[in-house]
């Protein structure tokens, strides 16, 4: 069994951004059915409907409620305006307009991801701060079960304005790669506690900051005391071998034997290539936290 069909989920659900192109939408939702994926609910996230551009997106994509009802009536359609309070932008031209944008777009997906949904992110639509924001949250949120799609078709397909195609091959949806924030399954859950994006990526750099910690002080360990000593000045240092050795009262060849040996270890601990050169990656590595380890 694959990593995507352990976690038992509660469905799938497609999180969509719009702009004035409202067949993005359908055109994925229309490839992820081809696809086989199950999708029982839609949330449209949109901005304030007082554009009449949008306002139009949003009333063709209403209409179309009727057409997968005929489907498939499974499939609701969530309308989610980028909204909070009286802050409802027609666009995305400020800080506060992006930062409201990223806390809608979190908290839709975080809801999803707490009742153990399978979210399909699509980045396809909108404004390209909406692409951005839709990577942070995926980086932030998404885990292995979870999909990115960007869609591509042909220009005379999107120009037409026609909501669905009529050839399969005249639409692809790519799946995106997420190089996500989080390293363990239960960051994600700890993540989820918070509706604050921003809390959440604090959180999430607190934890990160425990995962390094843990991972350099279990290389630490395998290192032996004269070792230990060694790279000590080094880090602290930055000498060539010959230099440490005076400084450490060692011959050369003992300093750049027990230099090789921390090398092997370090790239055997980090499973890098065996012609990796890793000295200045040491140094890197431990100068934060040299003190702190024993």
């Amino acid at each position: 069994m694959s990593v995507r069909q352990k976690k038992k989920l509660e469905g799938e659900v497609l999180v969509t951004t719009v702009g004035v192109e409202p067949q993005v939408v359908t055109l994925t939702l229309d490839a992820l059915l081809a696809k086989g994926h199950k999708i029982t609910s839609i949330y449209i996230v949109h901005p304030n409907t007082q554009n009449t551009q949008i306002n139009a997106a949003i009333k063709r994509l209403q209409e179309e409620r009727n057409f997968y009802s005929t489907k498939n009536s499974t499939i609701r359609f969530r309308f989610t305006p980028v909204r909070e309070n009286d802050h409802y932008p027609t666009d995305f031209v400020t800080e506060r307009d992006v930062g409201l944008l990223l806390r809608v777009l979190y908290r839709t997906v975080a809801s999803l991801k707490r009742k153990g949904c399978r979210v399909h992110l699509s980045i396809a639509g909108g404004r390209k701060v909406m692409t951005a924001m839709g990577m942070v949250v995926a980086q932030l949120l998404l885990d292995e079960n979870d999909y990115v799609w960007h869609l591509l078709s042909e220009g005379a397909l999107l120009q037409s304005k026609s909501m669905h195609a009529q050839k399969p091959d005249e639409v692809v949806l790519v799946p995106i790669p997420v190089l996500r924030w989080s390293l363990m399954p239960s960051t994600v859950q700890d993540l989820l506690v918070w509706d604050d994006p921003y809390r959440a990526i604090e959180r999430q750099r607190e934890l990160y900051q425990q995962q390094r910690w843990h991972v350099l002080n279990s290389f630490w360990q395998k290192l032996t005391p004269a070792e230990r000593e060694v790279i000590k000045a080094l880090v602290k240092y930055g000498e060539k071998n010959t230099a440490l050795a005076k400084r450490l009262n060692r011959s050369v060849r003992t300093v750049s034997n027990q230099l090789q040996s921390v090398y092997n270890k370090y790239r055997e601990h980090f499973e890098l290539p065996s012609e990796a050169k890793v000295r200045d990656r040491i140094i890197a590595d431990l100068s934060p936290v040299l003190a702190m380890l024993k």
